[in-house]
């Protein structure tokens, strides 16, 4: 996958350490994070959560980016593909986006990007787990080609798998 994209509003580029400041800002955030073990705490935890994506660019060529705004360059979020729940039948797409900066679109800008780099780089299958109260994600999700594939459990509760065959 490239490690730069660019969409109307957005630059995304391939995470980095020299992010991690400004990606803790979002992680923290517990109006943002609200995923996984929800916000993060110390700075080290988003720098080793870089270090991971990272370790997966580098051994699955898969990537995540630091999502920007074009105008400003102001770090909004991220988005991009890890070796998560669903591997190895596929990637799983993430994104987030800072509380002050969702209902503009930019997670859904961010995620049509990724997924046509996916399909430029021969990803065969997509997936994206996503908590059934999710609504915006699940609206994202589907309107980038996902359906609900199956619902499983974890140890917060439901959580559905979307996935999409992205071979043509």
């Amino acid at each position: 996958m490239r490690t730069a994209l660019v969409t109307t509003r957005l630059r995304l580029d391939a995470c980095t350490p020299s992010d991690a400041a400004e990606l803790h800002v979002l992680f923290s955030d517990p109006l943002t994070n609200t995923i996984g073990s929800g916000p993060f705490t110390a700075l080290d935890q988003t720098e080793q959560w870089i270090r991971k994506r990272i370790r997966f660019q580098e051994e699955h060529g898969l990537c995540w980016y630091a999502v920007r705004t074009l105008g400003t360059g102001t770090l909004i979020g991220n988005c991009g593909l890890l070796v998560g729940r669903t591997w190895p039948a596929g990637p799983e797409l993430g994104y987030l986006i800072g509380a002050a900066h969702q209902r503009r679109g930019y997670a859904s800008e961010a995620a049509i990007a990724v997924v046509a780099e996916c399909r430029a780089s021969r990803v065969p299958r997509l997936w994206s787990t996503i908590r059934p109260h999710n609504e915006p994600s699940r609206r994202i999700a589907e309107r980038l080609g996902l359906r609900l594939d199956h619902t499983g459990h974890d140890d917060r509760g439901a959580l559905d798998h979307y996935a999409a065959d992205l071979t043509p």
